[in-house]
């Protein structure tokens, strides 16, 4: 004899778990928006970054290093932020999609901030 009363709250717990899972996903619509949004924010950054390079040993170095600094930032921590809404599918789609991007952005300040130290 099976005792289907000790299933019920595994069963309970699973359902809510997924409920709770499916309200912390947001739409493709949504996602297709937030990754359109992250590449402008990834170009805008990347010319930031290719700005500071150029000014680089010019007194508007600072402040060019400084803006492509806060824009590299706004936009992982964007993309860190959308990836924390996703599901696992979701959240695989954006990394394939646009994953690249911002570590190449990560990649690229890096490369700036070598290229500092290495010009003094």
């Amino acid at each position: 004899m099976h005792n289907w009363k000790s299933q019920q709250p595994d069963q309970a717990r699973y359902i809510s778990f997924s409920e709770k899972r499916l309200k912390e996903t947001i739409s493709a619509a949504d996602m297709k928006k937030a990754m359109d949004q992250l590449t402008e924010q990834f170009m805008e950054a990347r010319e930031l970054i290719e700005d500071a390079r150029e000014s680089m040993e010019t007194v508007y170095f600072s402040e060019d290093m400084a803006e492509a600094q806060e824009a590299v930032q706004a936009t992982l921590d964007q993309y860190q932020k959308l990836l924390d809404q996703l599901s696992e599918n979701q959240r695989q789609d954006v990394l394939r999609t646009i994953g690249l991007r911002m570590e190449e952005l990560k990649a690229q300040e890096q490369a700036l901030k070598d290229a500092v130290l290495e010009s003094h």
